[in-house]
C-alpha cells in the first residue's frame, strides 16, 4: 500500500475492523468526528492523487441557482452598480422610528438632568463653547479648602 509511514502503518483492514465495532456501538452509522472515520480519510488520500481528490471535491460542492453575470464595474452607467449619492438600499426614515439618532434620544445624562444638548463638561476643553451644548460646568474655585464660599466660615 502506498503512503503507509502518513497512515501510521495501517491498512484498510485495520480501520474496518475499527469501523466495524464504532458502527455497531452507534447504530449501524460510523460517528463523522470518530478516530476511524479520521483514520479512513487519511488512508483514502494516501491512495488518490492531488488531482483525484480536488476533482471529488469540486463535485459535491452545491452549484449556485443562477449562473454568474459578468459585472459592469467599468460601466459609465452608475445605475448598473448601484452607485453614487443618490442610491440606498431601501427607504430611509426620516422621524423617529427610525434606529439612527433616535436610538439615542433621551437616554443617559441628558434624559436625568433634562438636558437641552450634550452636557458641556462632557466635551473636550476647546469644544465647551459650542452652541449645541447643554451648559452644566458650574464655578470653578480653584482649591476647594482655601477659595470655595461654602466652605468659608463667618468669622
Amino acid at each position: 500500500m502506498s503512503g503507509s509511514s502518513e497512515t501510521f502503518n495501517l491498512t484498510k483492514e485495520d480501520i474496518r475492523k475499527a469501523e466495524s465495532k464504532e458502527s455497531h456501538a452507534h447504530g449501524g452509522n460510523v460517528p463523522k468526528g470518530s478516530d476511524s472515520a479520521a483514520l479512513q480519510s487519511i488512508i483514502d488520500s494516501a491512495d488518490k492523487s492531488k488531482a483525484q481528490i480536488i476533482e471529488e471535491r469540486k463535485a459535491n460542492l452545491p452549484l449556485p441557482e443562477q449562473p454568474p453575470v459578468a459585472s459592469d464595474f467599468n460601466s459609465a452607467d452608475a445605475s448598473t452598480v448601484n452607485i453614487g449619492s443618490d442610491r440606498t438600499d431601501g427607504s430611509l426614515s426620516h422621524n423617529s422610528e427610525a434606529l439612527r439618532e433616535p436610538a439615542t434620544e433621551g437616554v443617559g445624562r441628558e434624559a436625568v438632568e433634562s438636558l437641552d444638548g450634550l452636557p458641556n463638561d462632557a466635551v473636550a476643553r476647546g469644544s465647551k463653547d459650542k452652541p449645541d451644548l447643554a451648559d452644566t460646568t458650574g464655578p470653578d474655585y480653584g482649591y476647594p479648602q482655601k477659595n470655595d464660599p461654602a466652605n468659608k466660615k463667618d468669622l
